[in-house]
């Protein structure tokens, strides 16, 4: 069984593409809504981080099935309600 994995600050702001965590890094953070772990400053949860990114890039799972077959209208329909 695998346990719970969570990303370090610095790993984040490196695969951002950040040297290091900046003033730029955490602004990016924010304004997409990524949070570090609540009661572990510093320790952020890749699989919120991915959702939050997803959102902000207008990407949603409606119409996305298992199979990974997507419904592109569904798609288009959910991008343009969440403007």
């Amino acid at each position: 069984m695998e346990g719970i994995q969570l990303i370090s600050t610095q790993e984040l702001a490196s695969s951002f593409g950040y040297e290091e965590p900046s003033t730029a890094f955490y602004e990016f953070c924010r304004r997409v809504g990524i949070l570090p772990v609540p009661g572990r400053r510093g320790w952020y949860d890749p699989k919120l981080v991915r959702a939050k990114l997803d959102l902000a890039q207008g990407l949603s799972a409606v119409g996305v099935g298992l199979s990974g077959d997507c419904d592109l209208v569904e798609l288009r329909r959910a991008r343009i309600a969440a403007r």
